[in-house]
């Protein structure tokens, strides 16, 4: 909670060029960088503080050793109980402004990491063009508590728009291309102009993922047609993957089972008991090694990650590479809006593919799945009969 006789520190922040509505702000060090101070003592006038040269104000997880020490110089009496270390990143306040009223965007801290500070979009107010900043603070603190049950806990952060459903293009690789270099070059670049509006998951950016998978192609009934994918876990359980699907398309049904038993690896066995009414046959088994880059929409607050992966079939080594660029979630924010997830999957899949050509890589965008690998690497005489469950 708020401490009472903690006075509010508010900066003005460099201006957004782009002037767009955000529904997520990543502030690092060096952009809370202001020439512009001023405290809110709660029972006394503001106060300007004197800024010779632009320093930052919150760096990593607490308020800059230059920046409190400058404060120090004008902390008002009142608050002499109160620490200057108690203070946190509270809100950003984005303004746009025009000649009859300002529209106020209020964005409430919902993460903080060494690398820097997110805010997500919790509400907006209109004050007069005459409104100060010390007029807009106050009011946009009473708003800043709507969806606080959201931003105050991270693991309640997020929602998938559409559960159960997998949103994905793809894009083939061709030839002897490293997953690893193409990852870290991408990585580096999120958050700059190569891939505008989008910001890196804070304290995420990169995902490594390793494992081998048992496919089973559902062949009937028709309207379950796809797969069925054991994956073993370190525990020795095994997740299974299911999926739906005609053919290869933007979107399929995808639901897991976690933490299986699988008596003795017997994966047919465990088919028959638990799906009797499906026909499926038995594909090769392979290891998939999988470099994630884990960023989120600013503009939108949907969550993406760019997944670079290398197929390899067991014995034979058929080998598969792809940039997979799915989306998984949405931040719970003002204003969430599903049809806005799409185009905005479209609009990174085109950096994606910009980037790829940039580094010459020869590639084909695609919907080609790993079942289509698969079914494409058996050959008449090797194929597995179907196999009623």
């Amino acid at each position: 909670m708020p401490r009472k006789r903690l006075p509010i520190v508010t900066i003005d922040l460099p201006g957004d060029p782009d002037g767009g509505d955000r529904a997520v702000e990543y502030l690092r060090p060096i952009d809370t960088a202001s020439a512009s101070i001023r405290l809110l003592p709660q029972d006394s006038a503001p106060v300007e503080v004197p800024v010779e040269v632009a320093r930052p104000t919150w760096c990593g997880c607490a308020l800059s050793a230059s920046m409190r020490a400058h404060l120090r110089s004008v902390w008002p009496g009142s608050a002499a109980t109160e620490s200057i270390e108690f203070l946190s990143p509270v809100m950003v306040l984005r303004l746009h402004e025009s000649q009859e009223r300002t529209r106020v965007e209020v964005l409430a801290c919902t993460r903080l990491r060494e690398v820097g500070a997110v805010f997500a979009r919790v509400g907006e107010c209109e004050f007069p063009s005459t409104a100060t900043a010390d007029d807009v603070v106050p009011v946009a603190l009473k708003s800043a508590g709507n969806l606080r049950e959201h931003v105050a806990v991270e693991n309640q952060v997020y929602r998938n728009l559409v559960p159960g459903v997998e949103i994905e293009n793809k894009i083939t690789l061709r030839g002897d291309v490293s997953i690893w270099r193409l990852t870290s070059e991408m990585a580096s670049q999120v958050g700059s102009a190569s891939f505008p509006g989008f910001i890196p998951d804070v304290g995420n950016e990169v995902q490594r993922w390793e494992v081998f998978q048992h496919t089973f192609e559902v062949l009937d009934p028709a309207a379950e047609r796809g797969y069925i994918a054991f994956q073993e876990q370190p525990s020795g359980a095994f997740m299974l993957k299911h999926k739906i699907f005609a053919e290869d398309t933007l979107r399929r049904v995808e639901t897991f089972r976690h933490n299986l038993a699988v008596p003795g690896r017997d994966f047919a066995a465990f088919l028959d008991l638990e799906y009797p009414h499906l026909t499926f046959r038995a594909l090769r088994t392979f290891s998939r090694t999988r470099f994630d880059v884990n960023l989120e929409s600013s503009a939108t607050g949907h969550f993406f990650g760019i997944e670079i992966d290398e197929v390899r079939t067991a014995g034979d080594e058929h080998v598969l590479r792809q940039a997979e660029i799915a989306y998984h979630r949405s931040r719970i924010h003002h204003g969430l809006d599903i049809d806005t997830v799409e185009p905005e999957l479209e609009r990174l899949t085109d950096l994606v593919d910009s980037y790829l050509a940039r580094s010459g890589v020869d590639r084909e965008r695609t919907f080609y799945s790993k079942l289509s690998f698969l079914r494409d690497i058996e050959s008449p005489s090797g194929a597995t009969s179907p196999t009623r469950c």
